[in-house]
């Protein structure tokens, strides 16, 4: 069996290609992958920063054709992409080992926008609840994702990792007050869509 990931993050696609590509509801797009016969085990983890599908999958080729298939047929409705990306540019692919390490990355806020924010171990554990309950996790990705909720809980316990900016929004106040000094009794705009930009509004006010 094989362990397959094929996705796009916050450094290979733009925000809109993300979106694009976004899931609200992952079950019928897990059924349908496990549906066909390259894909045995298949989680989708879909945040406003990535949209990844890990899978198992007893043939790698086949394997790959298919999460490739997935992206640009399925959810991307066979809409090209950008001409100035390739879809090799904008889909990462990761195998065995590499896509082993990538998921723990993942759940240990590592490969974040911001490094160390602590919402994205959640995001993986309710993507693998999701999977579980869809019937499309088995004992290979369920071991995975357990061993990797592990690893990104000792992260968060064993390291300083997370005593700095935890969130984009934190992270622009920090950046805020380093050049302008103390805040208070400063007049803020900001200007944007989005829960970053409301956090960012709360946490100057």
């Amino acid at each position: 069996m094989k362990i397959l990931l094929v996705g796009m993050n916050h450094r290979t696609a733009p925000v809109e290609e993300r979106e694009r590509f976004a899931v609200d509801d992952p079950l019928p797009w897990l059924a349908k992958l496990v549906d066909s016969p390259e894909i045995q085990e298949a989680v989708l983890i879909s945040t406003c920063n990535r949209v990844e599908v890990i899978a198992a999958a007893g043939n790698l080729e086949a394997g790959r054709h298919r999460l490739r298939s997935f992206f640009h047929r399925e959810l991307g409705q066979a809409a090209p992409l950008p001409q100035q990306r390739s879809e090799n540019a904008v889909l990462y692919e990761h195998v065995d080992i590499d896509a082993v390490r990538h998921l723990f990355r993942v759940s240990a806020s590592i490969d974040s926008l911001v490094v160390g924010e602590p919402q994205i171990l959640g995001q993986v554990k309710e993507a693998h609840t999701l999977a579980t309950s869809a019937q499309t996790v088995g004992p290979v990705l369920n071991r995975l994702f357990h061993a990797s909720f592990a690893a990104g809980k000792r992260v968060r316990t064993e390291t300083g990792l997370a005593s700095g900016a935890v969130s984009v929004s934190f992270a622009a106040v920090a950046l805020a007050r380093k050049i302008f000094g103390d805040l208070k009794g400063r007049t803020v705009l900001v200007v944007g869509a989005g829960v970053g930009v409301i956090s960012t509004e709360l946490c100057l006010v």
